[in-house]
């Protein structure tokens, strides 16, 4: 049985700009094993949020391969990885990309209708676990009228409606107080050790990196230690 959520073997990422190529990573090598909550730690342009990127299969390294649950998801087509990245992933930014237009409720909601097209069932679901989240008197609130803490849960609702195996989150108390980002973490400890997610978080910040079982450091775009 394969023990990897996440396996990423000699990934490389090179951006090419008018006079410039830029390595901005240079075969990183890193594993998440399931059940799993790691932290990955580095100075701004270390790669850490280009890697997240790569793993979550929003961008496509230039070179090298990774693995989903044993799946080498960049031979997939098109079809496939959207709806294994709909299935088995759950994104949380620093900047939460909520669509201003649409209510909490209906924010979660869509995200559940782009995986299982049934719209009485993914109302129900977001509404369940906006109110686990503390946000039951906040549903219909779009997000201009919610605090930054408000919409970084509303963030989270959306990432698990669909109960990933992986959550993959890039600075996700970047813009909080301590106070929400104590919150925000405790919510993603929850996850990880009732509902065994496995997650690994790209942050700056060391308390954050506290909540994770283990702590890798990425320089120059590349990963160079990792501690327990």
């Amino acid at each position: 049985m394969n023990s990897k959520a996440l396996k990423a073997e000699n990934i490389k990422k090179v951006f090419v700009g008018d006079n410039e190529k830029v390595e901005a990573l240079k075969g990183v090598n890193f594993s998440l094993e399931k059940g799993e909550m790691v932290a990955i730690m580095g100075p701004s342009g270390s790669g850490k949020s280009t890697l997240l990127h790569i793993l979550g299969t929003i961008d496509t390294p230039t070179e090298g391969k990774v693995y989903i649950n044993g799946k080498d998801v960049f031979s997939l087509s098109e079809k496939q990885l959207a709806r294994l990245r709909n299935k088995e992933i759950g994104f949380v930014f620093q900047f939460h990309h909520l669509l201003p237009e649409f209510t909490a409720l209906e924010n979660v909601a869509l995200a559940y209708l782009l995986y299982k097209n049934n719209k009485k069932e993914a109302f129900k679901k977001a509404e369940e676990i906006l109110t686990k989240l503390g946000l039951k008197d906040r549903l219909n609130h779009k997000p201009s009228q919610l605090s930054g803490g408000q919409q970084q849960r509303v963030a989270i609702a959306r990432a698990i409606i669909n109960r990933p195996s992986i959550i993959i989150a890039d600075e996700p108390t970047g813009n909080l107080d301590s106070e929400n980002s104590k919150k925000v973490m405790e919510i993603l400890k929850e996850l990880n050790e009732k509902d065994n997610v496995s997650i690994v978080i790209a942050t700056h910040d060391i308390d954050v990196a506290k909540y994770c079982q283990y702590i890798y450091y990425m320089k120059d775009g590349l990963i160079f230690s990792k501690n327990p």
